[in-house]
């Protein structure tokens, strides 16, 4: 599958440099409404199940009871006729539920990101908006890979993740009962955006951070110079500029020289972007 990647020229430069595709971390959309799923009620049984997990009746009596000089009995006596009780009741009463749903909903997606990285990519390389909101309003790079070429070896289409657009945000379980269901939950919010945003046509490739180099928030993997198919050259970059002219080198080594090298143009007679070649030396 070939796809598209919008970059400002520093970005697309360090890229095309250092030969790798930087990851980012999910939190850091530019989209309010992202990551913001409905969160569904568990049914009671589920409910009471979590309650009684053993983590939280042991954190119960060192937190609560053991300061008091309960025992461990006293303690598990009082937190399933006292305490349990009342935690499952406040989370029946609508505004309780509410505000423990609102942590919930922070509380997965901070786990989920210490897990996976993005990256953000396109059906796409002629869109006016992504060229102006993404590119360096068109001073800025697309590069075009080929997935099944980028890194030999792995099956990135297995990480691919195609961006829904819908009206209204989904619904997402607020317990989950395994790990798998807790990933499918997390893709779902993660892959579903306004309608709005249609125009992107977007594919989301979600790599686990244990497939990745570096630590925190810069994680990369290094790619095989032979996926990048295409490099487009936005039309408000200044030909005289030092950025266009370290790209007008990096079409000239060896690494790139299968690459075809474009510059976009405005369309004469129409609302929309054509590409030029630039003529191998």
């Amino acid at each position: 599958m070939r796809l598209f990647r919008y970059l400002d020229a520093v970005g697309g430069l360090a890229t095309l440099s250092t030969k790798e595709l930087r990851f980012s971390n999910p939190t850091g959309v530019n989209d309010p409404f992202e990551l913001t799923p409905r969160i569904s009620k568990p049914s009671d049984e589920l409910l009471l199940d979590r309650l009684l997990a053993e983590h939280l009746v042991e954190d119960y009596f060192r937190s609560v009871c053991l300061p008091r000089g309960m025992t461990k009995t006293e303690s598990d006596s009082e937190y399933h006729a006292v305490e349990l009780p009342r935690r499952f009741l406040k989370l029946q009463d609508q505004e309780g539920w509410e505000q423990k749903a609102s942590r919930l909903k922070w509380e997965m997606i901070e786990t989920f990101s210490k897990g996976f990285r993005v990256l953000c990519c396109s059906h796409r390389e002629d869109s006016i908006l992504m060229w102006s909101h993404y590119a360096a309003k068109h001073a800025g790079i697309v590069i075009e890979f080929e997935a099944d070429e980028l890194f030999p070896g792995m099956e990135l289409g297995k990480h691919f993740k195609e961006v829904r657009y819908r009206s209204s945000p989904p619904t997402i379980s607020a317990l989950h009962v395994d790990v798998p269901s807790f990933h499918k939950a997390m893709e779902l919010a993660l892959t579903t955006k306004a309608l709005e945003w249609a125009y992107e046509e977007e594919v989301r490739i979600m790599m686990p951070t244990s497939l990745l180099q570096g630590i925190d928030n810069h994680r990369f993997r290094v790619f095989d110079p032979k996926g990048i198919k295409r490099v487009i050259v936005g039309c408000m970059m200044d030909a005289q500029s030092s950025e266009y002219q370290k790209i007008d080198r990096l079409a000239d080594e060896p690494t790139y020289q299968h690459v075809v090298f474009q510059r976009a143009a405005l369309h004469k007679d129409d609302y929309k972007l054509q590409f030029a070649t630039r003529p191998k030396t």
